[in-house]
């Protein structure tokens, strides 16, 4: 009988944000840690601060997540998703941009 895995498949969103009231490294780095730490503990997804160095209004993040299907890595991405724009409603930043993408990974393909 033929193995029906059909992935994996690999979500990445990368999101820009702006966090008007932060005044230090320090504030920035306390910002963008619980936005971190909620995405991990939630959706069991990677995350990365991407920078810039330096900068203490300004921030690149991205995550990923790995699933057995398109549909859901999809899904885990959306929700992901929906958490930042609930958060960005507190006040403490917001999405200046984002993109989204979902690939199968040709590594595992027939």
């Amino acid at each position: 009988m033929k193995d029906e895995f059909s992935g994996p498949f690999v979500g990445v969103m990368v999101i820009q944000l702006k966090i008007p009231n932060s005044l230090s490294l320090k504030d920035r780095r306390q910002v963008v840690r619980s936005l971190l730490e909620k995405a991990r503990s939630r959706f069991n997804v990677s995350v990365a601060d991407l920078g810039p160095d330096g900068s203490h209004q300004d921030a690149f993040l991205a995550f990923s997540a790995v699933s057995p299907s398109s549909s859901s890595a999809e899904e885990r991405i959306a929700s992901l998703e929906r958490l930042i724009r609930t958060m960005e409603d507190s006040g403490d930043f917001f999405v200046v941009r984002e993109t989204r993408e979902v690939e199968r990974n040709a590594g595992f393909s027939d």
